[in-house]
């Protein structure tokens, strides 16, 4: 029996996951919201909802507490009391430290720390899907006072929910999950409000193009979610910013002092690494990025990707950029090998696309 705390898009996702995988799992939800943990009844998601966590908890084996970070100290402090004997309770606040320490000092050797690095933009139960941790990283953060059997349940749970469990330090993650994720959380809000407080707000929805509806994407997350992450993790990501502000400051040198040569070499530097950064590590060669115009039109990545197929070309990584013209975009995917890559480039310049390569040089 499961009990999931906080019946929002993660403890939604994780119910509905843990439904998947097992159709006649008990699952029991409780959420501070009044409604929330009814709906997820009502979604097929959990079994019951309980009036509180104390009585959600009193018969699970697994406890996930899946609310604000500022509020999982509280809420193990009030189920301590009522976990069954050999009960395993785990979180998926992205901030660690704090929690861990919180946690482990009122649940001993039952608690592993996690993080799931799986989100959306959207919130709330009715953005709850099951297939939301499929193949993405769950952080546990284990301590001296973590139980060996107590890690394996949880690790097991992240492994059944389609994600790959790895294990860190929880301050290793704090500082990871700063630089990763909350700032840029806070860049993408902070160039929305740069942009909007710049003129006509008319005018800037018309000409606000793919780069920037990227960038800023995550803009729309929940504010009162983040302040909770943002205070939990306070001092990684006070060092974070200041990190960041530092390379501001030195791209503002290099325009300022018209030094376009150095500026080029760090754009190339930075290029380089974000293609580097999300292909695997046992490439059979260096990773060569092809670009080319797509009809935004159903077809276009079955035949890109059987045209790979075909040849042996891996695509290590793949998206669409929408134009804001509609009914155009620009697909960019990344090859295993400058061989691969140059003989698709011209399987697809044969079938009508207009392949640009580029590379990490």
């Amino acid at each position: 029996m499961y009990a999931i705390l906080g019946t929002g898009l993660i403890g939604g996702s994780i119910a509905l996951g843990l439904r998947r995988e097992d159709a006649g799992a008990h699952i029991v939800g409780f959420d501070l919201a009044p409604g929330v943990a009814a709906r997820g009844v009502e979604r097929g998601a959990l079994s019951s909802s309980a009036p509180s966590a104390a009585e959600a908890v009193a018969q699970a084996e697994v406890v996930v507490i899946a609310t604000p970070a500022g509020a999982v100290a509280d809420i193990c402090k009030e189920i301590a009391p009522h976990l069954k004997p050999g009960a395993v309770v785990t979180d998926v606040a992205s901030a660690k430290s704090s929690i861990v320490e919180a946690a482990e000092a009122l649940l001993d050797g039952s608690f592993v720390g996690g993080h799931p690095m799986a989100g959306s933009e959207r919130h709330g139960i009715d953005a709850a899907h099951p297939d939301l941790f499929e193949d993405a990283w769950w952080i546990l953060t284990p301590s001296g006072a973590t139980g060996s059997e107590a890690y394996s349940k949880i690790a097991a749970l992240a492994s059944g929910l389609g994600a790959k469990p790895v294990a860190l330090d929880p301050a290793a993650h704090d500082a990871l999950v700063a630089r990763l994720s909350h700032i840029p959380q806070l860049t993408a809000s902070a160039l929305v409000d740069a942009a909007v407080s710049a003129g006509d707000r008319e005018a800037l929805l018309g000409l606000a193009a793919g780069g920037f509806r990227d960038v800023t994407r995550i803009a729309a997350s929940d504010p009162k979610m983040w302040v909770s992450i943002l205070r939990s993790n306070r001092a990684a990501v006070m060092e974070a910013l200041e990190g960041f502000a530092k390379r501001l400051d030195s791209l503002g040198d290099l325009i300022a002092g018209e030094r376009w040569d150095e500026l080029e070499r760090w754009l190339a530097g930075a290029r380089r690494a974000r293609i580097e950064m999300f292909v695997r590590p046992d490439l059979s060669g260096e990773p060569v990025l092809l670009t080319m115009p797509v009809l935004d039109r159903p077809g276009v990545l079955a035949e890109v990707t059987t045209a790979a197929g075909r040849i042996g070309a891996n695509i290590e990584d793949l998206r669409i950029v929408h134009s804001t013209e509609g009914g155009r975009g620009r697909l960019e995917i990344v090859i295993a090998g400058r061989g691969a890559a140059d003989a698709l480039a011209q399987v697809l310049n044969g079938l009508g696309y207009a392949v640009e390569r580029g590379g990490v040089d």
